[in-house]
C-alpha cells in the first residue's frame, strides 16, 4: 500500500451505490483516513463554509480530496463550483477537485476543465488507478 498526502476525501454524489463503491475503492487501496459523502454540492459548500467560520479548514496540513458527481438534485457540480470559485484562494487551495462522472458528452468535459479549481475529470466507474494515478500525478500519493 502507498502512502496518501491528503488528509480527507469529500465524496460529492446522490447516488449512494455509487457512494459505496467509492468508499470501498478507498479502502482497498489503503485510504484510512476520513471520508466524508454529501447528497449534492450545497451540503458539501455548507460543510466547507462551516470549516472555515470555525477555522479548522486552516489548520488542515493536507489537502482534501473532492471527487463531484456532475448531476445531482439541489446543486449540481456546476452550482458548485460557481459558488466555489467565489471562495478565498486561500481555501479553495485545501481542495483538490476531480469531477466523477457517468457523463460522456465533451460540453461536460470542456465546461469542467473551464473552471481552474477542477484538476481532472474521471468517468464512473471510478477504478483505485483512477485515484492513485490523479493523486501521484499531483505529488498526493508514492508508492
Amino acid at each position: 500500500m502507498g502512502v496518501f498526502k491528503i488528509g480527507e476525501v469529500f465524496l460529492v454524489d446522490d447516488d449512494p451505490i455509487v457512494k459505496m463503491v467509492a468508499i470501498k475503492i478507498l479502502k482497498n487501496i489503503g485510504f484510512e483516513r476520513t471520508i466524508t459523502q454529501f447528497e449534492n454540492g450545497h451540503t458539501a459548500l455548507l460543510e466547507i463554509k462551516k470549516r472555515v467560520a470555525d477555522q479548522t479548514l486552516i489548520h488542515q496540513a493536507e489537502p482534501v480530496l473532492l471527487l463531484l458527481d456532475i448531476n445531482m438534485p439541489v446543486m449540481d457540480a456546476w452550482g458548485f463550483l460557481n459558488e466555489f470559485s467565489q471562495l478565498n484562494q486561500a481555501v479553495r487551495s485545501h481542495f483538490l477537485i476531480s469531477i466523477i462522472t457517468s457523463s460522456i458528452d465533451s460540453q461536460d468535459r470542456k465546461m469542467a476543465f473551464s473552471y481552474s479549481d477542477v484538476k481532472d475529470y474521471i468517468t464512473k466507474p471510478i477504478s483505485g488507478k483512477h485515484v492513485t494515478d490523479f493523486l501521484t500525478k499531483h505529488g498526493l500519493y508514492e508508492e
